[in-house]
């Protein structure tokens, strides 16, 4: 387990530790007690020590393997080699297997026939491998469960589940960690992981994404983002450290290294669920509709709605829209996990004669409905573009999208 303060000293501990031993005669030992002073070299260089005080073990006799345990004993840096010590945290970090010397001494209690003997001072030296964590990438990263929790001054706060395997046998607690968020190509914010613990396996870890991308390129890759999110298409995102990503000076290297890739699923429900369009009396003078919205929030984070641009069509006919219809002075609030309609908008109704004329032949034709008269009357206007007959709405229509 690493902390800033114990960064070149983690606490560390076992509970599956195996050794095979030989003794120059023939009669059983079990041995009970152990102690070990180890000394932990990579590659040719002695970087750390590991002081184990006196526990219980556990022998099979038959095959002089010795089985014990022990926890919180501090691996301790050798002074002066920081740089060895970074490499091989970083090296377990991002490879499949990984090989290092232990070597040392150790105390003993054994229980013979003749009665408990202590042997000190055994000397050894072995080369031993561990799995290493393959940098997380063994399997894909999983994002799961997104949710915009809150909106703060400075950052969008979203949070989710991200499932990582850690296919060694390690456990390393790395604190509080901040890996950069890249989207085309662009950092758009960081997937923070507060207490981080890799245990062995897949696990899901609590996710805290800070959304704020920074600049222009960077927010444009951060608004594509977010409306594929809305509009159902996945986005392919790289989760990537840096020497930023944890405050933690021995594990900077291993972190920096890091680099995951991860799909932000879509989110597969529609915030838009329905729509009015009403016709006032005088609409063919002003060309001027009135238009409302339906809005579900799926969110915890509430919605504020402050400017609003919408376009409508209904087949291939551009129905109309309004464009950037301003909001600021009563903004439409719509709480966490809840719905609200806008009040009625301004709708510039495309007033083309021939556009008309092809949206109420399309709608009856997909509703089967016989126009009559109108198709003649339809035909002259076809004809002769500029007939305009006197015609008018002498009430209010009411149209409901959905």
């Amino acid at each position: 387990m690493f902390t800033q303060d114990t960064a070149y000293s983690p606490a560390a501990g076992s509970n599956a530790t195996t050794a095979s031993f030989t003794i120059p005669f023939n009669f059983p030992v079990d041995i009970t007690q152990v102690a070990q002073n180890i000394t932990a070299g990579y590659k040719g260089t002695e970087f750390a020590t590991l002081v184990i005080p006196q526990g219980p073990a556990k022998t099979d006799v038959d095959t002089r393997i010795i089985h014990l345990t022990f926890s919180d004993v501090p691996f301790q840096m050798v002074s002066g080699q920081q740089s060895t010590f970074q490499q091989f945290l970083a090296d377990v970090t991002m490879s499949a297997n990984e090989t290092f010397q232990l070597s040392g001494n150790a105390n003993t209690e054994a229980s013979t026939a003749v009665g408990t003997l202590a042997l000190t001072d055994i000397a050894f030296a072995v080369d031993t491998t561990i799995a290493g964590l393959q940098g997380l990438n063994a399997a894909p990263a999983v994002v799961s469960s997104l949710d915009v929790s809150h909106g703060y001054s400075d950052y969008l706060l979203i949070t989710c589940d991200t499932t990582l395997l850690n296919p060694s046998n390690l456990t390393i607690g790395a604190g509080d960690v901040a890996f950069g968020l890249v989207f085309e190509g662009q950092t758009v914010g960081s997937a923070d992981l507060d207490g981080l613990v890799i245990i062995p396996g897949s696990t899901n870890y609590s996710t805290g994404v800070h959304y704020s991308p920074q600049g222009d390129s960077a927010t444009t890759a951060g608004e594509h983002m977010l409306e594929n999110y809305i509009q159902g298409v996945i986005s392919s995102t790289t989760i990537q450290g840096s020497s930023d990503t944890t405050g933690i000076d021995s594990l900077k290297q291993a972190m920096s290294e890091v680099k995951l890739q991860a799909d932000i699923p879509a989110l597969h429900q529609k915030l838009i669920t329905g729509a009015s369009l009403s016709f006032p009396k005088d609409i063919v003078k002003t060309g001027v509709a009135e238009a409302s919205f339906s809005l579900s929030n799926p969110f915890t984070a509430s919605i504020e709605l402050q400017t609003v641009n919408a376009s409508a069509s209904y087949g291939p006919v551009y129905v109309g829209g309004f464009d950037h219809v301003d909001l600021s002075s009563s903004p439409m609030f719509v709480p966490g996990h809840d719905n609200g309609t806008s009040s009625k908008l301004p709708f510039d109704f495309n007033m083309d004669p021939l556009s008309i004329i092809e949206l109420l032949e399309t709608a009856a034709q997909a509703g089967g409905v016989d126009l009559g008269p109108l198709t003649e009357l339809f035909q002259m206007v076809i004809d002769d573009p500029s007939f305009h007959p006197n015609v008018g709405f002498p009430f209010h229509v009411d149209v409901w999208v959905c």
